[in-house]
């Protein structure tokens, strides 16, 4: 069995994430991954702050490890270079550890966004004549979004729904239509035959 340290953001990413990475893996044929407990660190800000911190916890895992994060924060306007950044963090205190970062822009709902069937299949109850976005990364509220189109007094909740759409999710379309997604993939395929250091 092969173990992978998923490090999330928020709340309902704790369950939602290791959906999606389940999913991801399940459709490759991957059944011998076992998942840590997801840890949650916060938002990139905070991340960036007590990273090394951060990082040096989780070694003690011994597995390889996917962080993802939204990236909707002001003052960082390019996620490849501050995963660059982390990226080179984690190499000077512990060489060759498999790590990666997977940032979404701008936050895991926007997939939800790439996905109307998915999102459509929990919340029946948006109108058919809803337009879903042709361009989701380009929308900051993705949350908002989705509580403004469903009817009054109704609205979306993390901590409630984020699971509930991840589950429906269809990986083959996101893969199409998101590069992130596409990222978060191909760093999760990587890793799980990454060997962890002595």
């Amino acid at each position: 069995m092969r173990p992978l340290l998923l490090i999330v953001e928020g709340q309902g990413d704790e369950k939602a994430a290791p959906i999606l990475v389940r999913k991801i893996l399940e459709q490759h044929g991957h059944y011998d991954v076992v998942l840590r407990p997801a840890q949650r660190r916060g938002e990139y800000p905070a991340v960036a702050k007590s990273f090394d911190n951060f990082f040096l916890a989780a070694t003690k895992e011994r597995a390889p490890i996917l962080w993802i994060m939204d990236f909707d924060n002001k003052g960082y306007d390019c996620p490849y270079r501050e995963a660059s950044n982390l990226s080179e963090r984690a190499n000077q205190l512990h060489p060759d550890w498999p790590i990666a970062f997977a940032f979404l822009v701008k936050e895991f709902e926007t997939l939800f966004l790439h996905d109307e069937a998915a999102t459509r299949a929990v919340f029946a109850d948006i109108p058919k004549q809803v337009a879903f976005p042709e361009q989701p990364e380009r929308i900051r509220g993705a949350k908002e979004w989705l509580s403004e189109k469903r009817p009054k007094g109704s609205a979306y909740k993390e901590s409630v729904h984020q699971q509930k759409i991840t589950a429906h999710l269809n990986i083959d379309l996101l893969r199409q239509k998101s590069a992130d997604f596409a990222h978060l993939e191909r760093s999760l395929l990587k890793l799980i035959n990454a060997p962890i250091p002595a």
